[in-house]
């Protein structure tokens, strides 16, 4: 993927005009909406056309997905573009972070063994990164709500034994997302849910 900047880059109008087709955009919401909807389409009233699609592909793909995740930020956790921030954060920490991943992930691993808890098949941190770059890069959204089902499992997984995301505000993904109080496990409840409410066609 493209070189990404410390932070998320900010839209500039320009870049919103180029995503929407529109000279002025009342409301951030449409563009995580349209943006949202051209990377995960779902048959709903709201189905972006396939213009729009590919300008925020082509948008991804000469700017990278940082760009483009800028405009999730503020979106609900049960709307689409919630979710895919959330996944891009998920994303984002196991590449920036792999080998603090990698670590909590075995411990997570080894504390449920211990305790003899049910085997719990939960996706390597690797995988997860891998079906969500698809998703960004437009190629993922025949089966995202096992997706979704498989990031809730893993954020959970790792949150039973520490549910502290980010440790700190000075963190590149320091967000409300990631610094709330049990953060892993919070995010884990809204993948989970996200799952449920796009198998029903319900996540717009």
């Amino acid at each position: 993927m493209n070189k990404r900047p410390r932070r998320p880059a900010q839209i500039d109008p320009e870049q919103v005009e180029y995503l929407t087709g529109e000279p002025d955009p009342a409301y951030s919401s449409e563009l995580a909406h349209v943006s949202a909807q051209a990377l995960v389409p779902t048959k709903t009233r709201q189905n972006i056309d396939d213009d729009v699609r590919e300008r925020v592909l082509d948008l991804i793909s000469n700017e990278g997905i940082d760009l483009v995740a800028e405009a999730w930020v503020r979106a609900p956790s049960d709307t689409l573009a919630g979710v895919m921030w959330r996944g891009y954060l998920l994303s984002e920490w196991i590449r920036r972070e792999p080998a603090d991943v990698q670590r909590r992930y075995a411990a997570s691993a080894a504390m449920h063994e211990a305790e003899e808890k049910k085997e719990i098949l939960v996706s390597s941190p690797e995988t997860i990164r891998a079906r969500w770059v698809s998703v960004f890069d437009g190629l993922g959204a025949d089966d995202f709500d096992s997706l979704l089902l498989d990031s809730a499992r893993f954020a959970a997984f790792l949150g039973d034994l520490d549910p502290v995301w980010i440790a700190s505000d000075n963190h590149a993904l320091a967000t409300k997302v990631t610094r709330r109080n049990e953060a892993l496990l919070e995010t884990a409840k809204e993948l989970a849910l996200g799952a449920k409410l796009f198998d029903d066609r319900r996540l717009d």
